[in-house]
């Protein structure tokens, strides 16, 4: 069981600040190019470019983090993590160029922040107290052996991963209301935006820097640091044996992923949540803005009025989403699983969703009103419903433990070294073995966070392509699809369960 002080390291640590730092860069690097190289042709193009191939990075990146963190314990990847993080900033504010200089300090970046968001996953299930089991005592299983029963245990992933989604979100408040107003304060002291911002950037690399060794000193001990412990000492060597092995557990972990519908709803879960992020930090903005910026018959002086409203507007909007979020990520958090099959704290997600985003694509932005918030209340309810719950199907399915047919068999990754016994237990005088997937706890939160990469890949292109050929519309109706299909995959996997649980073959 974790302590107090790794928990408050996971949370205000790692939950805080694994947000907080890509918001903050997304917001300001417009203004590297402007202020640091002096480029002002091209900017959104530019940023845009960066934005892309930072995804492009994470798609990789983040499998492998998980996959080192499976072996040489997620300490030490955090730490290296949030220090890669620190080297990056300082060298964001040293460029000269774009190609390849800011290219490559962005890509720096982005190793790091693809670190840090997955061992917000990874982590997850060694903060939450493992269930015990004794000599001649058995997990639930119910009746008709159809696997455990969910329980106490599944709510405390529940709870967490509501202090998560709240940790998140106050992270990205910390950067908006923290971070951001630093550059504007410093000039008005009478420095100069260049040194204003490259001085913004040496005090939040300095942040990145406590984290890093926050991470490396606080995550000390047994319970968070198994996968060292159980290998001894590590030399190099040994350690590149042991990443090159786990290499095998992503075919692994894909195929639970199908084969298992509480893991395969927490990828899927995770896809839809990132998407939202986008749909409501990227596309409410350029909707507000084609509404009341794109009218031709206006005269200079009325567009220059009513884009400086829409920007009001779409900050408007964007805030109530992100407040309902917030205040909802505990309630989220302390109502799990309230019925034996069906997840329904999912099932209200993507219904907030599906019609949060049907109605808001047929609503007219161009000045605020109670229908609209209600509206964007829905989808930030969708968007934390989706984070705080893939998040906790991620983390019950490492954690939970399941019979196996033969004590010392890993039918998953048979061929792999000695990790799998470690998770094996006897259970009762007939030798009855049970296994956990903890050891493949860092390779599942990379392949999510994949999920939610490659969410946000195909949101801004396709979303974008759809926004000009069809409409602005257009990317709401495509997120509406997302929900309605997650919605669809819950109820079947409910429908699944409840069909077995009759004795149904």
């Amino acid at each position: 069981m974790a302590t107090k002080l790794q928990l408050s390291v996971y949370l205000l640590g790692v939950c805080l600040f694994s947000i907080s730092f890509l918001v903050f860069v997304n917001a300001t690097v417009s203004f590297v190019i402007t202020d640091i190289i002096h480029q002002r042709k091209d900017i959104g193009d530019t940023a845009g470019t960066l934005g892309f191939a930072d995804e492009l990075l994470a798609l990789v990146a983040c499998p492998f983090w998980g996959l080192l963190s499976d072996r040489i314990g997620f300490r030490l990847v955090a730490g290296v993590g949030y220090a890669i993080i620190a080297a990056s900033l300082f060298i964001l504010v040293q460029v000269t160029n774009v190609y390849p200089q800011l290219l490559l300090a962005r890509l720096l970046f982005s190793l790091g922040a693809s670190c840090a968001s997955t061992m917000v996953t990874a982590i997850l299930p060694s903060m939450v107290p493992t269930t015990t089991s004794t000599a001649g005592q058995q997990p639930s299983i119910d009746s008709r052996n159809q696997g455990p029963v969910r329980g106490p245990h599944d709510s405390r992933h529940a709870h967490l991963a509501g202090f998560v989604g709240l940790f998140t979100g106050v992270g990205a408040l910390l950067a908006l209301g923290g971070f951001l107003p630093i550059p504007n304060q410093l000039q008005r002291a009478g420095v100069t935006p260049e040194k204003a911002l490259a001085d913004t950037y040496y005090i939040v690399a300095t942040t990145a820097i406590i984290v890093a060794l926050a991470c490396y000193c606080g995550f000390g001990g047994a319970a968070t640091t198994s996968s060292v412990r159980s290998h001894g000492p590590t030399s190099v060597r040994s350690v590149a044996q042991r990443v090159s092995n786990t290499f095998s557990y992503i075919p692994t972990v894909l195929k639970l992923g199908v084969t298992q519908p509480s893991l395969g709803l927490g990828f899927l879960a995770s896809f839809v949540a990132r998407s939202s992020s986008v749909g409501i930090s990227l596309f409410i903005p350029l909707y507000v803005n084609a509404s009341l910026c794109d009218n031709p018959a206006q005269g200079v002086e009325d567009v220059k009025a009513h884009c400086r409203k829409a920007y009001v507007i779409a900050a408007q909007l964007s805030g109530v989403s992100q407040v309902f979020a917030l205040a909802f990520a505990p309630i989220f958090g302390f109502f799990p699983l309230r019925h034996r099959h069906f997840n329904i704290p999912l099932i209200v997600a993507t219904l907030s969703g599906t019609v949060g985003y049907i109605f808001f694509a047929r609503m007219n932005t161009s000045k605020l009103s109670p229908p609209l918030l209600a509206v964007v209340s829905l989808l930030g309810i969708s968007q934390i419903g989706s984070i705080v719950h893939s998040l906790s199907l991620v983390s019950s399915f490492v954690t939970e433990r399941r019979p196996t047919k033969q004590a010392g068999t890993n039918d998953a990754v048979a061929d792999d070294d000695d990790d799998h016994e470690e998770t094996t237990r006897l259970l009762n005088s007939n030798k009855e073995a049970v296994e956990t997937h903890e050891h493949l706890q860092g390779t599942i939160a990379g392949v999510y966070s994949f999920a939610g990469s490659l969410a946000i890949l195909i949101l801004t292109k396709l979303g974008g392509v759809l926004f000009d050929r069809l409409g602005p519309e257009a990317p709401f109706y495509l997120l509406c699809i997302f929900n309605l299909g997650l919605l669809f995959a819950v109820v079947a996997c409910g429908a699944l369960e409840v069909y077995k649980s009759r004795g149904c073959k």
